[in-house]
């Protein structure tokens, strides 16, 4: 009995280990002392039926194990626990991510092997279990039973009544909220329309925000992958990445930017960049899949409308969406550049399609340099995704780009190595990724567009995943906004921004959905013109 007692409090407290270490095989575990309590009384039943508990007693604990790990991985990669309505819809991301972005091998290994990540755990707590049966089965009748009950009675009422910590954290609390938070799905799920109904009701209407106050200055938003926080909060990370980012905003200056820069905090952490980017859109707070549904389906106006109204050409560029997106029609942008309209027949970058450069270019050519009216292009950039392993390297010579088929040359990729046993590049890998896409932005900024004097906004989706950041980081991100008119930057250091590419702001910082509310009330002299309640 002891020695797989022994065995089973480790299983259940693993999942602990990947937050607390080995200290926490020294906590008691209340998922093996409750089986133990359970199978004691399960002894007393005649065999048959006593064997079809084992198993169902297997299922349930193979259930929580498993849940128990998902949960430690989600809270170590994105920050937050598991969340069985929203998380079981990235599955297909996935699935994508791991093709994408693992060697062939090792995937097809992985799929070959995924049905016993359910199956390996209920055989293993059931063989346990029958083992723990037959011996329990030897305890004094019913004397055995009793005891271990009682016991357990005494200490879960320690723990709850008088604060004692008998056991450590376990995976039952959090699965009886997912249970409450599946039963309650249809209720948050009215909860987050009825919240933009009355979003969209109270919101001006559009023709109140003209943008007058921008005379028809181009606007270039520029989404940058993974561009979180930790760049700047982490002495690691800033001692590296200082050099390029003075060196970026030197060349930003030199092209006759001025430079303003704070943190905002976004919904999204170490993925998920679409609820960073439609809360940068829409001006609410989007948390998690069941908000961006409810959002799509609602009556607020997006960024690119307001821009659409005031008499702008919106181009939206996206490379990454490979798939059709027939949801991207609620972000009205005039023109949309997904994967299949860049003509691209280079390489792809693990999880990133084509480079960033090659993506601006196209764009560039194709609207920019025609443009005759006003322009609001969004750049949604992808270079900066995990795993930071493989990159590909700005090109001088943006003539050279042509079709793309040019970075299928070994001088025109930087592969960073991933140590053994890790599943990125780390944070050299980051750190690269990181000044690729800023070489990028700021190349294209300082070479191509400065005389057209436009107002630029640079800022991250999310923070990357706790691999680089480490647990329990904000979710903070850095935004800059660029301008050759200086005055055109008052409103931003009258909301707190400071001089420079290096934002000072300390935490707790504003939320990403106030950026654009904000965009509309600083440039716009209409009456009554205000950012959103």
């Amino acid at each position: 009995m002891i020695v797989p007692a022994v065995l089973l409090h480790i299983l259940f407290r693993l999942p602990r280990v990947l937050f607390e270490g080995p200290a926490a095989l020294a906590v008691p575990s209340l998922e093996a002392f409750l089986a133990a309590a359970i199978l004691a009384w399960v002894s007393r039943l005649p065999p048959k039926p006593g064997r079809a508990a084992v198993w169902i007693l297997a299922g349930f604990g193979g259930f929580a194990l498993l849940f128990g790990f998902a949960d430690a991985l989600v809270r170590l990669t994105f920050n937050r626990p598991l969340s069985l309505v929203t998380d079981s819809g990235y599955l297909p991301d996935l699935y994508r991510l791991m093709r994408d972005t693992l060697p062939l091998p090792v995937f097809v290994a992985g799929l070959v092997l995924l049905p016993l990540i359910p199956a390996a755990p209920v055989w293993g707590l059931g063989l346990l279990f029958k083992r723990m049966l037959r011996s329990a089965r030897d305890l004094p009748r019913p004397a055995g039973a009793v005891v271990l009950a009682s016991l357990g009675i005494v200490l879960v009422l320690l723990e709850a009544l008088a604060g004692v910590p008998v056991f450590g954290s376990s995976s039952l609390p959090r699965l009886a909220e997912e249970a409450r938070g599946v039963l309650g799905y249809r209720r948050y799920d009215l909860e987050k329309r009825e919240e933009f109904r009355r979003a969209a009701e109270e919101e001006p209407e559009a023709k109140s925000f003209p943008l007058d106050l921008l005379a028809g200055r181009d606007v270039f938003l520029f989404i940058v992958e993974s561009y979180g926080y930790t760049l700047y909060s982490e002495q690691g990370h800033i001692e590296g990445a200082e050099p390029y980012l003075l060196r970026f905003e030197g060349r930003l200056r030199e092209a006759g930017y001025s430079i303003v820069s704070t943190f905002l905090s976004s919904p999204a952490f170490g993925g998920n960049s679409w609820l960073a980017d439609s809360t940068l859109a829409a001006g609410v707070w989007i948390p998690d899949q069941v908000a961006y549904e409810a959002l799509l389906e609602s009556d607020i106006v997006p960024m690119a409308r307001r821009f659409n109204d005031a008499g702008y050409l919106s181009v939206n560029s996206m490379p990454a969406t490979t798939l059709d997106w027939p949801e991207g029609e609620y972000f009205q942008f005039s023109k949309k550049y997904y994967y299949r309209d860049f003509g691209y027949r280079g390489p792809s970058f693990r999880w990133a399609p084509m480079p960033d450069q090659y993506a601006i270019d196209v764009v560039h050519r194709r609207e920019v340099v025609p443009a005759e009216g006003p322009l609001f292009v969004q750049f949604v950039m992808i270079s900066g995704h995990y795993p930071f392993s493989l990159l590909p390297r700005r090109l001088e010579d943006w003539s050279d780009l042509g079709d793309g088929s040019v970075f299928g040359r070994r001088e025109n990729v930087r592969t960073i190595p991933i140590p053994p046993g890790a599943a990125t590049a780390g944070s050299p890998g980051y750190l690269a990724a990181m000044e690729y896409q800023l070489d990028v932005v700021s190349d294209y900024a300082a070479r191509f567009i400065a005389n057209r004097r436009p107002l630029l906004i640079i800022l991250g989706d999310h923070q990357p995943f706790s691999g680089i950041t480490g647990t329990g980081k904000l979710k903070s991100v850095p935004v800059h906004i660029l301008c050759p008119d200086p005055e055109l930057l008052e409103p931003f250091r009258d909301r707190g921004y400071t001089p420079g590419w290096i934002p000072r702001q300390a935490p707790p910082h504003p939320g990403l959905d106030t950026l654009y509310p904000g965009l509309l009330e600083d440039f716009t002299s209409a009456p009554g013109a205000g950012a959103r309640p």
